[in-house]
């Protein structure tokens, strides 16, 4: 049986990970293997190739045994022609019986070419079927992908919470020192509560985020991930991705549109099996049997028949009421729709591609400013918090510098995971993200 596969060679990044962290390719592997609606996907795969078969196109013969009994009964009154005169017989429960058994066998060799044309669209399903299947596991993928950095979002962010909660914490012992010695007033002190609660209450869900997140990522794995399991938030970034190598690859693998294309090879069988209906039937039948029959009454008092009968049957209906000529004109519409279909979504391809295309060079330019941003916020921090630690600044310039400085370690993190999902976009529309099993 055909299945898919995730390619372990996209861009992966190799760490060093503790016994409950998981990498991306880890958690794929385990949404390829346990996830349920994979699993359905690829059994309507495993049924498509059951059905491709030389007897559900109609090439076989088929091949019946046969047997019966009857019994009968009858008050009979029975008038024989005989000379001088008719001779007539009456008699009360006058039992008959008759016994058959035989193999019966009928073969259709020529149908207009319908069964093997039958035949090959049975193939035709199982690509097709395989077409979809990759289709929709891509999005399955897709969303394990997603999930994945939004819980190494969801980690980044809870570190960054924690270190603001202990930043705010060391303000507060701070402020509550000058209080009590009557440095400094207990406003300063209040305000530097108010944001450790804050901070305390951020902290509270990002952890919950943190949670949610890993919840819904181990159900796309099938809940195969174990309790407490970890993943790592580091990625590295491709940024020398081919937008001419992805657009060939993409207009030789992309799912959806090997999908309209195989779905365009299966109308132009429907079509040609349509035409077929103008052709006669011819087929083959024959059968050895044994027959015996017992009369009590009658000319034929018994009867005994053992051997084989054959035959040949031509069939060519003359008139369908205009159904033949239906079913061919339905067939040719059907085709048009579909070159229709590949051509549309060849279109859209283009327009998926160039767009992620964008996206991805967007998010480049994003994180490439984030990263000066984070560079400036740190300066600017560690500055301030020297300053405010001499009694240079007030509790809110020092504050202000903390949110930024806290704000682009969180930006450019969320930055990095938004290109890798671009990235992953981009090898997701040049159908590159699942390939059939050769």
């Amino acid at each position: 049986m055909k299945k898919v596969v995730a390619l372990v060679t996209i861009i992966m990044v190799t760490v060093s990970v503790s016994a409950q962290e998981y990498t991306l390719d880890k958690v794929l592997e385990l949404a390829l293997k346990n996830n349920h609606n994979i699993q359905i996907l690829q059994n309507n795969v495993e049924m498509a190739e059951n059905n491709a078969g030389a007897g559900n196109a109609g090439m076989l013969p088929t091949v019946s045994l046969n047997a019966g009994a009857t019994y009968s009964n009858q008050n009979t009154d029975v008038e024989l022609l005989a000379q001088p005169e008719p001779i007539n017989i009456s008699v009360d429960g006058a039992q008959s019986t008759s016994l058959n058994a035989g193999v019966g066998a009928n073969w259709v060799i020529f149908d207009g070419m319908a069964m093997f044309r039958n035949y090959d669209r049975l193939q035709l399903m199982v690509d097709l079927e395989d077409a979809k299947t990759r289709a929709s596991v891509e999005g399955t993928l897709m969303q394990v992908i997603s999930n994945y950095y939004l819980m190494a979002s969801a980690k980044n962010n809870k570190k960054v919470a924690l270190q603001s909660v202990q930043l705010s914490n060391d303000r507060m012992l701070r402020a509550k020192d000058k209080f009590e010695s009557g440095t400094s007033s207990s406003l300063d002190y209040l305000n530097a509560q108010v944001d450790l609660n804050t901070d305390s209450v951020t902290l509270a869900n990002a952890e919950a985020n943190y949670l949610q997140a890993s919840n819904n990522l181990n159900q796309l794995t099938g809940y195969q991930l174990p309790f407490g399991f970890d993943i790592s938030e580091k990625v590295d970034i491709n940024s020398s991705m081919d937008f001419a190598e992805l657009e060939k690859q993409a207009k030789a693998n992309n799912a959806q549109v090997n999908n309209a294309e195989y779905a365009k090879l299966v109308a132009e069988k429907d079509a040609q099996i349509a035409n077929g209906g103008y052709l006669p039937t011819i087929s083959l039948n024959g059968e050895y049997g044994y027959r015996q029959q017992n009369n009590e009454v009658g000319n034929l008092l018994e009867a005994k028949n053992l051997g084989f009968t054959g035959g040949i049957t031509l069939s060519y209906p003359i008139f369908q009421a205009s159904q033949r000529q239906t079913r061919a004109k339905n067939a040719k519409v059907v085709l048009e729709s579909q070159e229709m279909a590949r051509l549309n979504a060849i279109d859209q391809l283009k327009t998926d591609l160039n767009n992620a295309w964008v996206d991805y060079e967007k998010n480049l330019k994003i994180l490439s400013m984030n990263t000066r941003n984070l560079t400036s916020a740190e300066s600017n921090f560690n500055r301030t918090r020297e300053l405010y630690q001499l009694g240079s600044l007030t509790n809110v310039e020092f504050r202000t510098a903390q949110i930024n400085f806290l704000r682009a370690k969180i930006n450019i993190e969320n930055s990095k995971y938004q290109v890798r999902l671009s990235e992953f976009e981009l090898i997701r529309v040049s159908g590159l993200l699942v390939k059939p099993e050769e």
